[in-house]
């Protein structure tokens, strides 16, 4: 008996987007970055204020501390600091606070556009869709790929 050895090739049909486009097309983008803005913007002025303050303080401290005895200069270069450490703490907490108000904000974005995306790929008859904005890929065939940014726009009734 004799076996006979096919090479089958399944094509497999795939589609690409670019995700962060169709994301920053839909209008509530803009609302989410005004916010962001808004909340990044009052948290520069504490930073600002808080930075004058030190520097006013440091400066005080540099023109007077000749005058001063030990255990005063010793106290105030420990206030600078603690004002430095502060200073450097809330700046951390302020990027991490943008990081979550960021991931919060832009997550029902994220899901609207997966569901568009997921609609798209089960109507169109893809196996898989690939995301452009990482270029994890060196080149994608047109023959077998499809850019379906459009078509999920058009799910999504933006352009």
């Amino acid at each position: 008996m004799a076996f006979v050895a096919l090479n089958v090739t399944a094509q497999s049909k795939f589609g690409y987007v670019s995700y962060m486009e169709i994301v920053k097309s839909l209008p509530e983008y803009t609302i989410v970055e005004a916010h962001l803005d808004e909340l990044l913007a009052k948290c520069e002025i504490e930073i600002e204020r808080s930075d004058r303050e030190f520097n006013q303080k440091y400066t005080d401290f540099i023109e007077e501390q000749s005058q001063f005895p030990d255990i005063i200069r010793i106290k105030r270069h420990k206030e600078l600091q603690e004002l430095m450490e502060k200073s450097i703490a809330f700046k951390d907490e302020v990027r991490r606070t943008m990081r979550e108000a960021r991931e919060e904000m832009m997550e029902p974005l994220y899901e609207k556009v997966d569901e568009a995306v997921m609609k798209v790929c089960v109507s169109g008859g893809y196996h898989y869709i690939l995301n452009t904005d990482d270029c994890v890929y060196i080149a994608i065939n047109p023959k077998f790929g499809v850019d379906i940014t459009k078509q999920v726009k058009s799910e999504l009734g933006v352009e």
